[in-house]
């Protein structure tokens, strides 16, 4: 009788198992880094309610460069975002840019709240995972989702992820949108 070793898999078998890994890692990720897509010419309509109470509308913003950034907590290209969109802010506040974080975190308010201060974030933040805005603006699935919206309320600018190179994008862009009157 012949007698055979148990089996074992086969390199390309393990080499299938540890890429097929790797692409749902990968794919698992909270965007598609520095993807832009489709979105409609004018901003449309939106009202957020921010973290302390005060309403935030599309047409309360004319007149301003707006940076709206969907983000959440457990993002971490998110979190490193908005380091860097923190210092966009201070940098250009007095020049007519206006941020404002969409939170799409679920659930506990209080997280965001508590990230917020840590973080010392100085603009206005929205809880709005359930606001039509999310899906108005292009149904945004991946995050960081960062839209420019030039001082008529037209898009000038969508990213998804953040990385060095989407910062310097999004910087440009802006220098060019505070210039335009």
């Amino acid at each position: 009788m012949l007698q055979t070793s148990p089996r074992r898999p086969s390199a390309t078998k393990f080499g299938l198992l540890l890429l097929t890994f790797a692409l749902v890692f990968a794919l698992s990720g909270c965007g598609d880094s520095g993807k832009t897509t489709k979105v409609p010419k004018i901003a449309p309509d939106f009202t957020l309610t921010t973290l302390d109470g005060q309403t935030i509308t599309r047409d309360g913003l004319k007149g301003k460069v707006v940076l709206l950034d969907f983000w959440a907590t457990w993002c971490p290209p998110c979190r490193a975002a908005i380091p860097h969109l923190v210092k966009l802010y201070e940098k250009y506040k007095d020049q007519g840019l206006v941020v404002v974080g969409i939170s799409l975190d679920k659930g506990n308010r209080k997280n965001v709240v508590d990230f917020i201060k840590r973080n010392r974030v100085p603009y206005p933040i929205s809880v709005a995972p359930d606001n039509p805005i999310v899906k108005d603006m292009g149904n945004i699935s991946s995050l960081p989702t960062l839209i420019m919206l030039d001082r008529k309320s037209e898009i000038a600018f969508k990213v998804i992820g953040f990385n060095q190179e989407i910062g310097e994008r999004l910087e440009q862009s802006l220098l060019k949108q505070l210039k335009a009157e």
